[in-house]
């Protein structure tokens, strides 16, 4: 393979170059897709080192496992747009942006063997790049092209040669250009182009001062495209440019420093030509305040002519309306006052900066007095007024800086004589004075005093300089040992804890004095219950002295009315009695407080079952508001989950019934306690008659011995009853002398001559109709029963008359659609109420025990219910049973009589 030439207009900036670089050592010809590829300047030697190390690097990333391997990316080339004499090779879409380097090595590879077999152009498109790899030539370059070559880019690194290499390059290469035109005439022309690249341009003397206006602007090493510095690194230098040349059609100078020094070569686009060493004129804007003396002020630049010193106007704020970067290296404003006089040039390093017109900050101190009342006090420097020297006239401020403004006008920055900073005033309006005490002299102090105003602060100075903020001692007690009546009128205590320390100055009025080492009193409205009896009540701050023991405040809720934060660091509270007996001090973090007088809730756990009616069941031991009472509770069982020793006196327990619900606070003596969930025994005796044949007997809660199938339809005593927390009574049941066990109420009726047709027939609920798809009713003419059932099981018996003479249809029927509130029947001289037919659409019916014309109830009739038939061919109920009949039963729901 020939050596190929680098064909390159300008200099590529591109993490690419130096694989490029390999490329083209490798007999590669590589055109950017922006050059002029007419230009041809030579590759110097340390640029073809540079790529030959970086080939080999490149060779070694290629050697290292892929995402594709080199077969992979040779199928990722296109070839599709070549022509007769040309092979395009271009990238296909899919190449991983961390293989396109490989990529370019296996297109080279592919080139070179495409081009010993079909002797044409080989052209690789890559990413912005044009690689060349011509065909081959009739003959090779020759050795006086190299020569030529090697002497460009020696004359291309000595600038200062140039002229002298550029000419003796020139004489050779005509020489040999004579020489090849005579025996080769085809290679001439290739010898001319070289020796045209190598030729370094002539030198014109040029003597001029220009600054980098171009912010991009680029400072060359050389003359071959070699970078130094650009940007911000030489953005509005002043250099000396003592020559130029002219390359590529760009004119280059040769730019130097105030030392004489070359400092390298930049397009004569990217600067502008000034007056003088100065530099040329840059906008700059600000303010400049002189608060450095022996700066020297400049009348000309060039001259370095000083016309003044800045202590002439030490402290006085300029604008600053322009800057000039000079050949020096300093950058020199020019400045001017309010009345736009000019003061001179001053170099930046010789005044203070400032961004607004007062200037910079500057020390002051000391005091001074109002003595006019015209002046406004500013909040900033956009002179928004917040005050008036007039409403402080022939007062003092303490002045803490002050700004020399570029109006000409001194402002300070003052304080009242309590600390508060006011703002900026101007100095015409105050008189400085000097007070020799402001804080006022010593005067002795003995006293306890506790910090009452969380908004006051503790002073380390009288410059009110900020030791401790009163919330971080708030209801602490001191021993304020000195005091000090201040210039502004205030006395302030100096103040020590209990361990000696000394805490600061505060404002007297911050704190409330006490009459001992307990500090100030201070109201309190809380109550606490006494839960230990290891707590005592004392009658001193040293508890030294017991008022009340702890036994005797053990289970007590009692008023706190105040409270202490004594000097040695406890607080305490003084505590009375519902009947205002004060009990004594006792140690805050002895006992837990509440707002509330029922007091602190105590733990208790146990049953009560109310013995008293007519009493109420609170919800709030405060208000004393209810919402229920005992006569609607009367003998219920409830859960205690809590108490409450009430400041009144009085133990509330907190009652939940069985399902967890809350049922409020009552009275622990309008009950009485089990440990027991059935609650307390109660005595009762009647007689029962039992209704139920499932029905559970237990030995014990809840101990089943039997049921009650072989009891059924029986009489028997009770002699107690319990009424359990989850509802239900039990009953005690009796056979005789003989005890049968406890027996759920519900189970029962009570026995009597005649059953009550004013209630329900059973004592539990009704069933939930919705609850039961297979609802029949089923009437025992025998037993004058009402059978509510779903499928076989029996869920509701409820007591009936029916017809007289067997006038009641026997069979299966169903609940017809026809039913209502009432009827009267004159032929038979009575009605009844809550009737629903179930044969002959209003014939034959369920119904409520008759009435009368008057639409009153027959009792005579009722008492027959249960007993025996008294209707005319209708089943006769109890009023309650007949109207849930009425409302819940469903039209279709069969109905079977036997």
């Amino acid at each position: 393979m020939r050596k190929a030439k680098i064909i390159r207009t300008r200099q590529v900036v591109s993490p690419l170059l130096t694989l490029l670089a390999a490329v083209a050592l490798s007999g590669v010809t590589t055109v950017h897709a922006s050059d002029n590829t007419d230009k041809t300047p030579a590759v110097n030697e340390s640029v073809q080192s540079s790529a030959t190390s970086q080939q080999g690097q490149a060779a070694a990333t290629d050697r290292k496992a892929g995402t594709l391997s080199d077969d992979d990316l040779e199928k990722l080339i296109d070839r599709s747009d070549a022509t007769p004499t040309q092979d395009i090779l271009k990238m296909k879409d899919g190449v991983p942006s961390d293989q396109q380097e490989a990529w370019l090595t296996v297109a080279k590879r592919v080139a070179d063997q495409d081009l010993s077999t079909s002797h044409r152009e080989q052209v690789i498109l890559y990413n912005e790049t044009k690689i060349v790899v011509p065909a081959p030539k009739a003959a090779a370059p020759s050795a006086e092209s190299d020569a030529s070559n090697q002497a460009s880019n020696a004359s291309a690194q000595n600038p200062s040669s140039a002229a002298s290499s550029a000419a003796a390059s020139s004489s050779s290469s005509s020489a040999a250009a004579s020489s090849s035109s005579q025996s080769k005439p085809e290679a001439a022309p290739a010898k001319n182009e070289a020796a045209s690249a190598a030729a370094t341009p002539a030198p014109v003397t040029d003597n001029r001062y220009v600054s980098v206006t171009d912010k991009n602007a680029v400072l060359y090493a050389d003359l071959n495209g070699t970078k130094k510095q650009e940007g911000a690194a030489v953005y509005q230098r002043t250099f000396k440019s003592q020559a130029k040349y002219q390359k590529d059609g760009v004119t280059y100078l040769a730019l130097y420093d105030a030392n004489q020094t070359l400092q390298g070569y930049m397009n004569q686009a990217s600067i502008k030509v000034a007056a003088g060493a100065g530099g040329v004129w840059t906008n700059a804007s600000g303010y400049a305040s002189l608060t450095k003396p022996g700066q020297d002020v400049y009348g000309n630049l060039d001259t370095k002519q000083v016309i003044k010193k800045s202590d002439d106007v030490l402290d006085n704020t300029y604008f600053i309306s322009g800057a000039y970067h000079h050949l020096d290296g300093q950058v020199y404003y020019s400045l001017y006052d309010s009345h736009n006089n000019w003061l001179g040039y001053m170099a930046g390093s010789g005044f203070e900066t400032v961004n607004s017109a007062e200037g910079a900050w500057a020390a002051a101190s000391g005091y001074a007095k109002v003595v006019d009342k015209n002046y406004a006090i500013y909040n900033s420097f956009k002179f928004d007024a917040t005050g008036s020297t007039d409403h402080y006239y022939q007062q003092y401020f303490k002045k803490v800086g002050q700004y020399h403004h570029v109006n000409g006008a001194v402002y300070y920055s003052v304080f009242d004589l309590f600390g508060h900073w006011l703002g900026y005033v101007n100095s015409a309006a105050v008189q400085n004075v000097t007070i020799a005490n402001p804080e006022g002299t010593w005067q002795a102090d003995d006293r306890y005093v506790t910090v009452t105003d969380n908004r006051a602060t503790l002073y380390s100075d009288f410059n009110w300089t900020k030791k401790q903020a009163a919330t971080a001692v708030m209801l602490q007690t001191f021993k304020s040992t000195g005091k000090y009546h201040n210039l502004n009128g205030l006395t302030y205590l100096s103040l020590y804890d209990k361990d000696g320390n000394w805490r600061g100055y505060i404002n007297q009025q911050s704190i409330t004095a006490g009459v001992s080492d307990g500090g100030a009193w201070l109201p309190a409205n809380a109550y606490t219950t006494f839960t230990a009896a290891n707590v005592n009540a004392y009658a001193d701050f040293n508890q030294q002295k017991v008022a009340t023991s702890g036994a005797g405040l053990v289970n007590q809720t009692v008023n706190i009315s105040g409270q202490y934060h004594a000097f040695g660091g406890v607080v305490y509270y003084s505590i009375y009695d519902v009947r205002g007996k004060w009990l004594g001090y006792v140690d805050a973090s002895q006992v837990k407080t509440t707002s509330s007088a029922a007091g602190l809730w105590l733990p208790h756990d146990g049953y009560l079952t109310t013995t008293q009616s007519g009493q109420m069941i609170y919800t709030n031991l405060d208000s004393f508001a209810g919402g229920r009472t005992t006569t609607a509770n009367y003998q219920r069982t409830f859960r205690i989950m809590g108490e409450y020793k009430h400041y009144n006196g009085a133990t509330y327990y907190s009652l939940y019934d069985g399902n967890g619900n809350w049922m409020g606070y009552l009275n622990s003596a309008l009950g009485s306690e089990s440990k027991e969930a059935q609650g307390v025994w109660m005595n009762y005796n009647a007689n029962v008659l039992i209704t139920a044949s499932n029905a559970a007997l237990y030995s014990s809660f809840f101990n089943m011995t039997r049921d009650t199938s072989s009891l059924y339809g029986g009489v028997y005593q009770v002699s107690g009853k319990y009424s359990h927390v989850n509802g239900t009574t039990y009953y005690s049941l009796y056979d005789g002398n003989r005890w049968l066990g406890y027996l759920a109420s519900w189970a029962t009726t009570p026995y009597m001559d005649y059953y009550d047709w004013t209630k329900p027939s059973q004592s539990k609920p009704y069933p939930d109709v919705n609850m039961y798809p297979n609802l029949s009713i089923e009437v025992d003419i025998a037993k004058q029963r009402v059978y509510i059932k779903n499928g076989s099981t029996n869920l509701y018996t409820m007591y009936a008359s029916t017809g007289i003479d067997n006038s009641t249809p026997r069979g299966h029927f169903a609940i017809q659609t026809e039913r209502g509130y009432s009827f009267y029947n004159a032929n038979e001289g009575m009605g009844a109420r809550y009737w629903t037919s179930f044969l002959d659409h209003g014939v034959y019916l369920f119904h409520s025990v008759p009435t009368d014309a008057n639409g009153n109830y027959i009792v005579s009739q009722a008492k027959m219910l249960g007993k025996q038939p008294g209707s005319h061919g209708c089943v006769r109920l109890t009023i309650p049973d007949a109207q849930w009949i009425n409302a819940h039963i469903k039209v279709g729901t069969p109905v079977y009589i036997y």
